[in-house]
């Protein structure tokens, strides 16, 4: 059993939640263990869910942290006492072994996908990608690499297939992640689980700006999984049409028993109320407009999207979607 009284956290919430990092905090109130946190520049000006930024969040919750652009030794040291441990949760920064040699046995990471099947950042748009509704909930022990080491506590997941979104899908794993920290705090039902290498998966970080380009050479089954994965609370995936960038929400597969032509791909075909209805190949998909940016990424109103008109993402703009890191 780990005796500790007091957790370095690095890292911080997800966007756009109030969780995990503050129920965490809360639950090491409760339980009077010190906590501090460590976070990046950009999460700290995070928006949660009702709180304001996440910078608010910490102030309102009077929750000690400290913004930093590294994790470094140095850092550690200057918070580390006696019966101190760390935790990662959503943490940006890779952990070298000499911050990982200050707190051995005693460093862990909580990550909210199966491992090691789902390994790295963004895992929940992959694997809204790959239309898959199982996964598990992990708190590892962290070592050298991404993601790797002994899984101590787990929970199974399986999601609803109606939630097409990730802002459904984090508050579907809310209560269950709050559950398995406790576990943790409270040092009840450890495992000490071994990651097969040879199960092992990796994904990079995605980007709705640069990543989230709708290809319509793609299948109406493929262009609305992708939509989902870039859906709340982020901007939508997008396409072009007369040169301005369309953001789409709320994908959806209809008209599945009519055959389009790959020529049709792209063309608006039918208005109905807040969707757009768009021919694409093994049937049709109807989506919601977000909002629309000119080439300088600045909001444009007053542009309405007639029947016939065709969205259409550039080649060169899709190559580099998929180069950029």
């Amino acid at each position: 059993m780990i005796k500790f009284s007091k957790i370095i956290f690095i890292g911080g919430n997800r966007y756009n939640e109030d969780g995990p990092f503050i129920g965490f905090a809360k639950q090491c109130r409760k339980l009077k263990i010190d906590i501090v946190l460590i976070v990046d520049k950009e999460r700290i000006d995070y928006p949660t869910k009702t709180m304001g930024t996440f910078r608010e969040s910490l102030e309102r919750n009077n929750i000690s942290y400290e913004v930093s652009t590294g994790i470094t030794k140095k850092l550690i040291e200057k918070h580390l006492t006696e019966n101190t441990i760390i935790f990662s949760v959503h943490c940006i920064w890779i952990l070298k072994q000499d911050v990982i040699d200050l707190a051995a046995g005693k460093i862990f990471n909580y990550h909210n996908l199966s491992l090691p099947e789902q390994r790295g950042a963004a895992g929940h748009s992959w694997r809204l990608m790959q239309n898959n509704q199982k996964s598990t909930l992990n708190i590892h022990e962290i070592i050298i690499g991404v993601d790797k080491g002994r899984i101590i506590y787990q929970k199974n997941i399986k999601f609803p297939k109606s939630y097409t979104n990730l802002e459904q899908c984090y508050g579907y794993i809310d209560k269950h992640e709050q559950k398995l920290f406790s576990l943790f705090l409270k040092q009840q039902k450890s495992l000490k689980i071994s990651q097969d290498e040879r199960k092992s998966f990796y994904w990079p970080r995605l980007n709705t700006i640069k990543h989230g380009f709708i290809d319509w050479d793609w299948s109406a089954q493929d262009i609305k999984l992708f939509c989902s994965a870039f859906d709340k609370p982020f901007k939508g995936a997008s396409t072009f049409l007369d040169g301005n960038r369309f953001f789409f929400m709320d994908a959806e597969l209809t008209d599945s028993d009519t055959y389009f032509h790959p020529f049709q791909s792209g063309l608006v075909y039918r208005l109905d109320n807040d969707y757009i209805f768009i021919a694409t190949i093994e049937g049709g998909i109807k989506i919601k407009l977000q909002c629309i940016e000119d080439s300088k990424g600045k909001l444009v109103k007053d542009i309405r999207v007639r029947l016939g008109d065709r969205f259409v993402t550039p080649i060169d703009i899709l190559h580099s979607a998929r180069m950029k890191g």
